[in-house]
């Protein structure tokens, strides 16, 4: 081995880079409301988009209904053809 380990170096590095890192006091309640801000808008945009798509199926299923139980058009020369056995 030699008198260096990486593994060393790397956990003395990260070490000096913790002891000289200041926290703020607000960071973790700022961080917080961020992201329940976040969810919260996340969730109104799936509510919204689930409606949406729920409206959608609706007007598309009465439009089918109503154009698959419409009454045939009149025809003026329409001619019946009765077959008699």
């Amino acid at each position: 081995m030699t008198g260096h380990d990486p593994e060393d170096h790397l956990r003395e590095t990260l070490d000096a880079l913790a002891t000289s890192v200041v926290a703020s006091p607000e960071a973790y309640a700022n961080a917080r409301s961020e992201w329940q801000r976040r969810e919260r808008r996340r969730r109104l945009s799936m509510l919204v988009l689930a409606l949406l798509t729920v409206a959608v199926a609706d007007l598309v299923g009465l439009w089918a209904l109503n154009s698959l139980f419409a009454p045939p058009p009149e025809d003026e020369h329409r001619v019946e053809i009765v077959i008699q056995p």
